[in-house]
C-alpha cells in the first residue's frame, strides 16, 4: 500500500476523526497524559539550560579557576610552636608564592572591614570596605556603570578615592544617582567616588560594598605588610584542585606549620565549586529528559490501551471492512495512523503551554527578580525536534500491538460478533 496515498486520503482522516468523538472523554483523558509528559521534558529541560546560562552570564566576567586562600589557627604544635598560633599572611609570602608558581596569572592580595561607618552629609549607613588591587576586578569584572575602578596610579600613591554598589549610591544620592566627584566619608576619612558598579560576578561580593585602593587601606587601618586573604587565578589548563594542594603546603613551609595541620590554612576554591554546580546541572538536564520522556512513554502505552480498547469495539466494522475487501495493511495503517495523531496534537499541546511558561519566565517573573539565578530559559530547536521525532516513533510502536490485534480479527468470527 502507498503510504503517502494512505496518509493523504481524506477517507482515511475522517474515520481518524470519527473514532476520536466516538469516546470523547476517554481520548481527551488519555491524551492528557502524553501531553503532560511532553509539558515536563520541555519545561524542565528549558528551566535547566536557563540555570546554566544564567551561571554562564553572572560568571562571563569571572576568572573562575580560581581560588581564595587565609591563615587561620594551627591545631598541632610545631617545631617549639605551640598550637592556636595565628597564622597572618603578608605581603612579603604573595612576592614568594608568585616567584614559586609562575603559573598564576592573576593575583590579588585583599583586606577588608565590616561594618564600616559610610556617611555623606547627614546620612549614613554600615557597609564592607574593600581595599583592593585592580587585578581583583580582572578577577572577578564588576558591571562599572559610571567612571572607572580603582587604577595602578591609586595604588602607587596611596590615593583617597572609592568605587561604590549601586545600593550604597541610591542609598546616598537617590534612585538615579550620579555620584562621581562627590566625596564620602569612610570612618575618619575622605574618600572621592570614582566609580559605581553594578552585578559583581564575584561570590563574595555584593552591591552594597566600597572599594579603596589596597595600599591606601593599609596606611589608614594601619595594617603593616599583613593581609586577610588572597586572591589567585590560573589558566584553565591547570587543574585547580591540585593547585590549591601544592599551595597550601608551601606556604606551610613558609609559616612553619606542621605538614598535617589541615586548620592552619583556610582555603575556598572557586574553580571546584563550580564544577559541581555545573556537574549538578547536567544532572538536573538529564533528570529532566528521563522524567519527561518516562511520562511521555506511559502516556504513549495508555494511547495503545485506549486503542485496544477502541480495537475490541470496533470488531464488527473491521470483520466488514476485511469482507468486503480491506487488506491488512489497510487496518494496520488505520490504527496506526490513529495512534500517530492522537500522540501528536498531545504533544504539541503540551510543547505549546510549556513554551508559554518559559515565555512568562523570561519576560515577566525573571526580569522581575534579579535573584533568580535563571537567563533565556529555553529549549533549543533540535531537542525539541528530536523530542517530536522519539514521540512519533513511539506512538507508531505503540500502535502495533492494536493494530496487530485489529488485522487477527477474521471476518467470519467479526460478522458473528453481537
Amino acid at each position: 500500500m502507498n503510504i503517502i496515498k494512505f496518509i493523504v486520503d481524506p477517507d482515511a482522516w475522517s474515520e481518524v476523526y470519527s473514532a476520536i468523538r466516538k469516546n470523547k472523554l476517554r481520548t481527551i483523558l488519555t491524551m492528557i497524559g502524553v501531553a503532560w509528559g511532553m509539558f515536563l521534558f520541555v519545561l524542565l529541560l528549558g528551566v535547566t539550560r536557563g540555570l546554566q546560562n544564567g551561571f554562564d552570564r553572572n560568571l562571563a566576567d569571572a576568572a573562575t579557576n580560581s581560588l581564595f586562600v587565609w591563615g587561620e589557627t594551627t591545631s598541632i604544635p610545631y617545631e617549639g610552636f605551640q598550637k592556636g598560633r595565628t597564622i597572618e599572611l603578608k605581603m612579603s609570602d604573595v612576592r614568594q608564592i608568585k616567584a614559586r608558581f609562575p603559573q598564576i596569572s592573576l593575583m590579588a592580595p585583599r583586606n577588608s572591614k565590616p561594618s564600616s561607618i559610610i556617611a555623606y552629609g547627614s546620612k549614613y549607613n554600615f557597609y564592607t570596605v574593600n581595599g583592593d588591587y585592580p587585578d581583583q576586578n580582572r578577577m572577578f569584572g564588576k558591571d562599572i556603570i559610571q567612571g572607572r575602578f580603582i587604577n595602578e596610579d591609586d595604588i602607587k600613591n596611596e590615593t583617597k578615592v572609592c568605587v561604590i554598589g549601586i545600593e550604597v549610591a541610591e542609598q546616598y544620592f537617590g534612585s538615579n544617582p550620579h555620584p562621581l566627584g562627590k566625596e564620602i566619608r569612610i570612618s575618619d576619612s575622605y574618600y572621592t567616588i570614582v566609580g559605581v558598579y553594578d552585578s559583581p560576578s564575584s561570590p563574595v561580593e555584593s552591591k552594597d560594598q566600597v572599594f579603596i585602593p589596597f595600599t591606601t587601606f593599609q596606611k589608614v587601618y594601619n595594617q603593616g605588610e599583613v593581609i586577610q586573604y588572597l586572591c589567585l587565578s590560573l589558566p584553565n589548563q591547570y587543574n585547580i584542585s591540585d593547585f590549591e594542594k601544592q599551595l597550601k603546603v608551601y606556604i606551610k613551609q613558609l609559616k612553619n606549620i606542621a605538614p598535617d595541620d589541615d586548620q592552619a590554612i583556610g582555603g575556598f576554591n572557586l574553580g571546584e565549586m563550580l564544577g559541581k554546580i555545573m556537574k549538578f546541572v547536567k544532572g538536573m538536564q538529564f533528570l529532566a529528559v528521563v522524567v519527561g520522556a518516562m511520562t511521555l512513554f506511559s502516556g504513549v502505552i495508555a494511547i495503545a490501551s485506549i486503542l485496544l480498547i477502541t480495537v475490541s469495539e470496533r470488531t464488527k466494522e473491521f470483520g466488514i471492512r476485511r469482507a468486503l475487501g480491506a487488506v491488512p495493511a489497510q487496518i494496520r495503517g488505520q490504527i496506526l495512523l490513529e495512534s500517530v495523531v492522537l500522540t501528536l496534537i498531545a504533544g504539541l499541546g503540551g510543547i505549546v503551554f510549556a513554551g508559554l511558561l518559559l515565555m512568562v519566565l523570561n519576560e515577566i517573573i525573571i526580569p522581575g527578580n534579579k535573584n533568580i539565578p535563571l537567563y533565556n530559559a529555553s529549549i533549543d530547536l533540535f531537542t525539541l525536534f528530536s523530542a517530536l521525532i522519539i514521540m512519533v516513533v513511539m506512538a507508531t510502536l505503540a500502535g502495533l500491538i492494536p493494530a496487530q490485534r485489529a488485522i487477527q480479527i477474521k471476518p467470519i468470527d467479526a460478522l458473528r460478533e453481537e
